[in-house]
């Protein structure tokens, strides 16, 4: 009995075995299931790793390649570099004030080209001043705006420089659709060390463009609550004007022919619209479109003629810093736009102001959209005008 319960025991044993595995055959061993879940884990996250160590490398060498590839200023007829900027920024303000108290219609010795604000680095917002005068071929430090701003106008009006809206946030904060427009205005007596602040604005703007016509300032497009034009008359506060027949932001503003000439823009992409404002009727009609769409132009008015210059598409991947220039006369019995002298560089983000003889343009960016991060530039370039006898500053 004691034999026979051995050699059962030795059986059962041995089936048990080879139950388990058989067991382990058809339905895997919890432990070698585990193993190999573990192994595939580990070759999941290898291969995450390596897809991400890919995207690193290529995206510093995108960033590296942009980096020594920037466009550089070229040899332009009609045109020369001034002095560069004490640093490179760009979506910046710019206006000619005065140095000191003008009496006359217009005093060329006192002057100078004031670079206000704009965008540093990596979209940091700027408050600082810089003043180039073209009679010493010097830049200096002038009074810093009272907050930091970007997107913003300057205009002068009599003898004194103003400047409106903008907004002071930039870079990671927001996207750029929701940057807050302020609705500042702040004045710089001629040769002043200290701005002042005045009546705000009805309704915040930034993105957009102030000109000075017959005693009042003109704001003109940018985002905000709506499109019409904001009037401030001196001593009487601000005022609406007529809705833009389309509203936009990035636009360029000339004054020509008693008439607000509004010109390209972004919408959200840029278009070649033009569209007249008529102060004296308070109306809007059409003018003849750009050749090619631009925003963020940098534009100017002289002798009856419009400059426009430059400007980007902003899209990232199909976007580009507009490498066409135009003008147009308006004294034409069909006025048409015509290509303009190239400038030495292609830039987006900056103004042109008329000072002398010359359309200064300073700084900028040399990149579109969000690469421009990577490419604000310090240049100043002076376009002689033509008929204009002077030897270039």
């Amino acid at each position: 009995m004691q034999k026979t319960d051995g050699v059962d025991a030795l059986t059962f044993f041995c089936c048990a075995d080879v139950l388990d595995g058989a067991w382990n055959h058809r339905h895997g061993s919890p432990f070698s299931s585990r193993f190999t879940s573990r192994k595939r884990v580990v070759r999941i996250v290898r291969g995450i790793l390596l897809v991400v160590a890919l995207a690193v490398t290529a995206a510093v060498g995108s960033v590296a390649w942009l980096l020594v590839s920037q466009p550089q200023p070229r040899s332009s007829e009609g045109w020369a570099l001034g002095p560069p900027l004490p640093a490179p920024r760009g979506e910046l303000a710019t206006a000619v004030g005065y140095a000191q108290p003008c009496r006359s219609a217009s005093c060329p010795e006192a002057e100078r080209l004031y670079v206000l604000g704009g965008l540093s680095g990596f979209f940091k917002p700027e408050k600082t001043v810089t003043i180039y005068d073209a009679n010493r071929k010097a830049w200096t430090n002038g009074p810093a705006l009272p907050e930091p701003r970007h997107h913003f106008a300057a205009a002068r009006l009599g003898d004194e420089l103003y400047v409106t809206g903008g907004t002071d946030v930039a870079g990671s904060h927001l996207g750029h659709q929701y940057w807050p427009p302020r609705n500042n205005m702040w004045r710089l007596a001629p040769g002043g060390s200290e701005w002042q602040a005045m009546p705000a604005m009805i309704e915040p703007r930034w993105g957009h463009r102030m000109v000075a016509h017959d005693g009042k300032l003109y704001v003109v497009g940018g985002r905000g609550r709506t499109g019409h034009v904001l009037i401030y008359t001196p001593g009487k506060d601000w005022t609406l004007g007529a809705e833009m027949p389309r509203g936009r932001d990035h636009l360029s503003v000339v004054v020509a022919d008693g008439k607000l000439w509004a010109i390209g823009g972004r919408d959200p992409n840029s278009i070649a619209r033009v569209d007249i404002y008529d102060p004296a009727s308070d109306a809007w009609q059409s003018g003849p479109d750009l050749p090619h769409p631009t925003s963020g132009a940098a534009e100017a008015m002289v002798d009856d003629v419009i400059y426009i210059f430059g400007g980007e598409e902003p899209d990232f991947l199909s976007g580009e810093v507009k490498d066409r220039h135009w003008k147009l006369d308006v004294r034409a019995a069909r006025p048409h736009w015509e290509p303009a002298l190239l400038p030495p560089l292609a830039v987006h983000g900056s103004n042109a102001a008329v000072l002398g003889d010359f359309i200064a343009i300073a700084g900028g960016a040399r990149r579109h959209g969000a690469l421009s991060a990577i490419a604000w530039t310090d240049t100043l370039q002076l376009f002689k005008l033509p008929g204009r006898a002077s030897a270039l500053r």
